[in-house]
């Protein structure tokens, strides 16, 4: 029988995000559910305002651990070893949570034995604003892409089960990476429909310059399949199928894009010839 109120262990790894922390820092501690701590893993700041600030942080809910830049799968994997929560839950350290959100994902948690990792739906803020335009959740769909954010409440027991985030994904994706390992050992992920995390847009971050390099990205799916191949081997039929739709999406997308830059080019031309025709005729 579940206790009525485990401890949730909250997660913050933080590389010279001094200037966002504070508002990371105040929507968990804001949570309704008081049964947290937070453990923020300082992971080599070099930036003296960052340094000054984790310096200065106290408050008995939290602790503040110092690593060498282990980036955020090593930083986040650190924090959870020595986590005393039976769930955990990542926050970066220049996003935020709802107040609501770890009561209401620990009460899907508690109520659904089957489900092993419960996340929300998202709007941006900074650079960008509005609803985080991602599919809603389906097994189906994981398959192909990762549409789960890591800001996530799982198990700790799964966590050491799978042997935590892989360090290995340096680049990126390394929560794409651990959602497929929750998957294969029979969980299930639930999303809640309704808005709860609020995701950070910047100028420059790890994500964007992820999506900037194609052969970085080849490399991590690479990775990521080839760590998974019992996974994907054992769903190989759905995979297949949901490759050939997307392939067949994409020829659609293409040949609608090439067919629109064509009619704006042949505009171009003649709106050129036009203003051709009217130099020799007037001026």
């Amino acid at each position: 029988m579940k206790r009525s109120m485990p401890k949730v262990s909250i997660i913050m790894p933080c590389y010279n995000d001094g200037l966002y922390i504070h508002e990371a820092i105040e929507s968990v501690l804001q949570q309704t559910y008081k049964n947290i701590e937070l453990i923020i893993i300082d992971d080599g700041s070099d930036e003296e305002d960052t340094i000054n600030i984790l310096n200065d942080l106290s408050d008995e809910r939290m602790k503040v651990l110092h690593t060498e830049n282990l980036k955020p799968a090593g930083a986040r994997n650190y924090g959870i070893n020595i986590a005393s929560g039976e769930y955990i839950l990542p926050v970066d350290s220049d996003d935020k949570i709802d107040a609501t959100y770890v009561e209401k994902a620990v009460k899907v948690l508690q109520n659904n034995p089957n489900i092993g990792v419960v996340y929300c739906e998202a709007d941006l803020f900074g650079e960008q604003n509005g609803k985080w335009d991602l599919p809603s959740y389906s097994f189906e769909t994981m398959l192909l892409d990762n549409i789960v954010f890591v800001t996530a409440i799982f198990y700790k027991s799964d966590w050491e089960k799978v042997g935590g985030f892989n360090t290995y994904m340096d680049s990126g994706m390394e929560d794409y990476d651990f959602w497929l390992s929750i998957l294969a050992v029979g969980k299930e992920i639930y999303q809640i429909p309704e808005i709860l995390f609020h995701y950070r847009i910047k100028k420059v971050s790890r994500t964007t310059q992820f999506m900037d390099n194609s052969m970085q990205v080849k490399e991590i799916y690479s990775r990521i399949y080839d760590s998974h191949e019992e996974f994907y081997e054992k769903y190989s039929k759905v995979y297949a199928k949901i490759l050939r739709d997307a392939l067949i999406e994409q020829t659609f997308l293409k040949r609608k894009y090439e067919f629109e830059l064509k009619r704006l080019l042949e505009g171009y031309e003649e709106e050129n010839v036009i203003k051709r025709i009217m130099r020799k005729l007037f001026c």
